[in-house]
């Protein structure tokens, strides 16, 4: 038996890939001086009336808090919507400023999409947003998390059903724009609404929530016309509403 002097092998660790708080971390060592020559170097022909071309939108709905209108027949919403989409145009290498990854930007610089409630209960003011800082990444992509407040058409069923389970829904698709030039999917592919800072105040429980993504095709035309639907299940908390009415 031919002796064989024990070794130990030693092997890196791999390297675990970036996850998506990586991806969308805020800090970096750049100062003032270099954001500053960075800001004026993108937008110095910049148009932000014009599109990007074959946009892919990553929209999501983190639910805050929601009243249920029985006088409209509706839902009222107050939400954090999530938008990331990529704009080449707004790309730069970070060595060149410092390491700078990330700019604040005022919303009202950039081109955004224009992504509405389409079974909005109020037709003149569909989605109202604050028109917070957008995050522009050195990959061109931009993060834009906007609280808004809507009121949503709902087939509520409570006269009937007082105790008995509701679905409304929150629908959003682009108001101009078709899926070959500004495409939807759900961000971070979760096909429901984040709950992580639902505070409740509304009298019902939600039971569920999901989403669904169609395509609409008009007779005109050969392109599809996408949308997201967020829907949730609720049911009404018993004692609340005469808590309420008192």
């Amino acid at each position: 038996m031919d002796a064989v002097a024990d070794a130990t092998t030693t092997t890196e660790a791999p390297v675990a890939p970036p996850t998506e708080d990586d991806k969308y971390s805020t800090h970096d060592n750049s100062t003032v001086e270099q954001r500053t020559k960075l800001v004026a170097k993108l937008f110095k022909d910049y148009n932000n009336k014009v599109n990007p071309d074959k946009v892919k939108l990553k929209f999501g709905v983190a639910l805050i808090d929601f009243h249920i209108r029985e006088d409209r027949d509706a839902m009222e919403s107050y939400v954090w919507l999530r938008y990331v989409w990529q704009d080449p145009r707004l790309a730069w290498n970070k060595e060149e400023f410092g390491g700078a990854s990330v700019l604040r930007i005022d919303s009202k610089m950039v081109w955004k999409p224009d992504v509405t409630l389409y079974n909005s209960a109020d037709l003149v003011n569909m989605i109202n947003c604050w028109e917070s800082n957008v995050l522009i990444y050195s990959t061109g992509e931009i993060l834009w998390v906007p609280p808004c407040k809507m009121l949503s058409r709902c087939h509520l069923t409570l006269r009937k059903e007082p105790y008995g389970e509701q679905v409304c829904g929150l629908k959003f698709g682009s108001w101009t724009f078709d899926g070959f030039v500004l495409d939807l999917d759900f961000y971070k592919g979760n096909k429901t609404m984040d709950l992580e800072d639902f505070h409740n105040s509304s009298g019902f429980k939600v039971l569920s929530t999901t989403a669904e993504r169609t395509d609409k095709y008009y007779s005109c035309c050969k392109e599809p016309y996408p949308d997201l639907t967020f829907n949730m299940t609720i049911k009404r908390i018993p004692g609340e509403e005469l808590i309420k009415k008192w």
